[in-house]
């Protein structure tokens, strides 16, 4: 079997994390793998890559500072030394990770650098930094475009972000596990009691890293209003990330009203729970690559409003996603929640449209065959 280094994967929850979960289930028994783990802290999905799937996980952390930057390039000619690979995967945000990829390649490994994002908000150093990073993500993707690698994103958008030249990337849609998170009555019944809400309640549903990419203020400035109106009786946001402490410090400036119907998960394993509970998803994003709430919550029939940065590729059913601009006022967001919530019978249907997609896990694990043999 061939030996293959999976690299990108962190402690959050997120796109990256669930697209390597579905590469594990996929590649299980057709190839050795390996995680690399950069972080001081457990990778997401840590008892399930390594009870369920038999996955390794290398811990090498990395300086999480801007020397880090400098001595990481030793730190992973070392580690190439000591450890050999047939491929090596990157999966990543930004063109940072092209001395990962050097140091991958001098060792006669297949080297796939792939794009989950249409930006990066990383080596953000103060507000006044973005002259810096425009020059130092320039400087990365002149180093990526010299090295002999397999091109591939999720997307177009991702693509043209990430590869100096972008011809001849293979685009690669993301896999989505939809049987996991298609609609239950069941499960929207119990999940409503635990949290107290009534049958005919709208419920507006936030799922995402909590990032700075995500748009929190604009999020929270919407539900303010639609909760206000009475449109939403209740927002839940589930995930975890960096932004956790402001959003709960913006919440606290809202009315107790709105405090008290606004709902902060965190992180869940049961998505399926939260998406059957909830009537819309909301996503104003700054930008994005391929966001796997999107595609999970068409599975789910959950009516879809989000920014003009989510690409057209994401949609897989037109009647439940809705784009607007991310500068459009909150009113005018919060109005497109005001719509009718979709029917039991549309929702267990939206499962099937999903099913026929190209993001099938189906499609997926000929895609990933088709990639790792080539």
């Amino acid at each position: 079997m061939p030996k293959v280094l999976i690299f990108g994967a962190t402690p959050s929850q997120g796109g990256i994390e669930t697209f390597v979960l579905n590469i594990c289930k996929v590649m299980q028994g057709l190839a050795d793998i390996y995680l690399y783990n950069f972080s001081n802290q457990p990778l997401a999905y840590d008892d399930i890559f390594t009870k369920k799937y038999n996955i390794k996980i290398l811990d090498v952390v990395t300086p999480n500072s801007r020397l880090g930057h400098f001595t990481r390039k030793a730190q992973y000619k070392n580690f190439f030394k000591e450890n050999r690979f047939d491929i090596v995967h990157i999966n990543a945000n930004s063109p940072s990770n092209y001395d990962f990829a050097a140091a991958a390649i001098k060792t006669g490994a297949k080297v796939i650098y792939h794009s989950h994002n249409d930006n990066a908000e990383s080596f953000v150093i103060n507000k006044n930094s973005q002259t810096i990073i425009h020059y130092v993500r320039k400087f990365q993707k002149k180093r990526l475009a010299k090295l002999n690698i397999f091109k591939v994103a999720v997307s177009d958008n991702a693509a043209k972000w990430m590869f100096e030249k972008p011809k001849g990337t293979t685009i690669l849609p993301n896999g989505v596990d939809f049987e996991n998170n298609k609609f239950s009555v069941q499960k929207r019944q119990e999940g409503r009691k635990k949290l107290n809400i009534n049958n005919d309640d709208k419920v507006l549903i936030v799922a995402s890293r909590l990032t700075s990419q995500k748009n929190f203020p604009k999020i929270l400035n919407i539900a303010n209003n639609a909760i206000e109106r009475k449109i939403i009786q209740k927002v839940i946001i589930v995930g975890d990330g960096e932004e956790k402490n402001n959003i709960i410090e913006d919440i606290n400036h809202f009315s107790t009203f709105v405090q008290q119907n606004v709902v902060l998960l965190g992180a869940q394993q049961d998505m399926q729970r939260w998406y059957s509970v909830a009537d819309f998803l909301l996503m104003p994003s700054l930008y994005e690559g391929l966001p796997y709430s999107i595609l999970e919550a068409q599975a789910s029939g959950l009516k879809c409003v989000v920014s003009e940065a989510v690409p057209e590729q994401a949609v897989i059913n037109n009647n439940l996603v809705t784009f607007n601009n991310v500068n459009a006022s909150d009113k005018a967001w919060a109005n497109q929640l005001n719509e009718k919530i979709s029917s039991v019978e549309e929702r267990y249907r939206a499962y099937y449209i999903a099913e026929k997609s190209k993001y099938s896990l189906l499609n997926f694990s000929k895609n990933i065959l088709r990639l790792y043999e080539k």
